[in-house]
């Protein structure tokens, strides 16, 4: 399973058309004045994007969708440059989360600790 976000992809930031917002509130019911108030996972925006192409962005915006494993869904990174963004995982707090985790339970034994932060580790080497 994965995730989808929506990012802007140009110079200038996140915004919608007048058509895709209409549209929005059209499938959601809601009466949405502006885009946001709307969140990137938003589904009926991810349909919008993916559906409507460059009829949903505005004149400052080009909206696309990343997809991400759904693993990563609390460890997204979003930067931003001139209303540019960027949206990556961040495989360090990924990383640092699970080990907390391994850490704190109770269930296991330090032998199968070890094992399963040198697990993390392999995988965290080994990411693309």
């Amino acid at each position: 399973m994965s995730y989808k976000v929506v990012y802007n992809s140009k110079c200038g930031g996140f915004g919608m058309s007048q058509e895709g917002l209409a549209e929005y509130n059209r499938l959601t019911s809601l009466h949405v004045k502006g885009y946001y108030c709307i969140e990137r996972d938003d589904p009926v925006l991810i349909h919008l994007v993916e559906t409507m192409g460059k009829e949903i962005d505005d004149e400052c915006s080009r909206l696309k969708i990343k997809e991400f494993p759904m693993k990563y869904k609390s460890f997204l990174k979003w930067t931003e440059y001139d209303g540019r963004e960027t949206v990556s995982i961040d495989y360090e707090q990924y990383l640092i989360s699970n080990i907390r985790n391994i850490n704190d339970d109770t269930t296991l034994s330090s032998d199968e600790k070890i094992e399963r932060i040198q697990e993390q580790y392999r995988e965290y080497d080994g990411r693309t």
